[in-house]
């Protein structure tokens, strides 16, 4: 009996070129129905962008399902998390979930992982993962995925015959490393073996640029290539909407970062910014009542007052908005400072289509 590889369920005539470095972040927030996310996975195929990030939360955007779902419409579109935080799951769930993938589908599957927010991750009742189980991460999946039985006592956990009795024949997911790109992140990232690195939004070019050079230093130190980790930038898109469209995409995101205790000090570590301007934000009335948590108590609508009191300058340096040829020539910049995939953040596939055309017809 013959069957249908994955790639063969959907077909794909109709899809544009695809741009090779540009990717979306779907759906970041808040959801009022997970529904909402499949249909950006097929537009944003159909347009051509070559993979979609996800970052799971635990209510309505748990990463198997939709990954699955988006997948089961889709042909070429990678798919990622980012990020999926490993303490959420024992390994060999998280092994489970990209091999499935692969096997369902077609290997078109990427592993983000991270850290969290302490805050975010102390609300959830989940324990906080250290620097040196991030490092054992990948390569216990790795080893899973190639068959092995694992004995295993260290900062993961402790495992004896920890195994799967199917694997997937084919390459197994890559792995990234999902961070803010600091020295000891981007230490990490080279030295745990991981594919590459999906940085944070709001990184202005410098530092990007910063974190290239922390991913060469620790590469250099290990006699890795640094070219064999790909830099995957989000950058809040809005190309073409007025100003007042344009803060409501960038400003009130910005809002669920700041809103998280000691970001804004991290801010000012990596962008040279004065965290202190964040004050307005953080010190709203709004936030009063549980600052670490304002990316779940509202949605990005009833965040425009207090969007209002983030910087321009913070945001119009590192996001995508204005003409076409605005937004063109910022990812140019982005790019030239070592990211290698630029990810569109807040925005849907939809709202960028004109955007990735013009990107691609350059």
């Amino acid at each position: 009996m013959s069957t249908l590889s994955p790639q063969a369920l959907v077909p794909d005539a109709g899809l544009a070129p695809e741009a090779e470095d540009i990717s979306l972040y779907v759906r970041g927030g808040r959801l009022r129905s997970s529904a909402e996310v499949v249909p950006d996975a097929v537009e944003a195929e159909r347009i051509g962008i070559s993979r979609l990030w996800l970052s799971e939360r635990y209510d309505l955007k748990e990463a198997g399902v939709l990954l699955g779902g988006m997948a089961a419409r889709t042909t070429r579109l990678k798919l990622g998390t980012a990020a999926l935080f490993p303490g959420s799951r024992n390994v060999l769930l998280t092994a489970a979930l990209g091999s499935t993938m692969h096997s369902a589908f077609g290997p078109r599957f990427t592993l983000g992982l991270g850290r969290s927010m302490s805050a975010y991750i102390q609300n959830a009742n989940l324990t906080e993962i250290s620097y040196a189980a991030l490092a054992d991460y990948p390569d216990l999946l790795r080893r899973i995925w190639r068959g092995e039985d694992i004995d295993y006592d260290g900062p993961v956990g402790s495992f004896r015959g920890l195994h799967m009795a199917d694997t997937y024949p084919g390459p197994a997911p890559e792995i990234y490393s999902v961070n803010l790109g600091g020295p000891r992140a981007s230490r990490v990232t080279a030295t745990a073996g991981f594919d590459g690195v999906y940085l944070q939004p709001f990184m202005t070019a410098e530092a990007v640029d910063n974190t290239k050079i922390y991913l060469q230093k620790a590469c250099e130190e290990i006699g890795r290539d640094p070219a064999s980790i790909r830099i995957v930038v989000p950058m809040i898109s809005a190309p073409e909407l007025d100003d007042e469209r344009a803060r409501a995409y960038m400003h009130a995101r910005m809002v669920t970062y700041l809103g998280q205790p000691g970001l804004a000090e991290a801010y000012e570590r990596i962008n040279r910014w004065d965290a202190k301007l964040a004050d307005p934000v953080r010190n709203h009335p709004m936030l009063a009542h549980d600052p670490d948590r304002v990316d779940h108590n509202f949605h990005r609508d009833q965040l425009m007052e207090v969007a209002n009191l983030v910087p321009d300058e913070w945001m119009y340096s590192t996001s995508l908005a204005g003409s076409l040829d605005d937004c063109v020539a910022k990812m140019a910049a982005y790019k030239a400072a070592g990211a290698d995939e630029i990810c569109f953040y807040g925005s849907t596939a939809a709202e960028n289509a004109s955007l990735v055309a013009a990107w691609r017809d350059r």
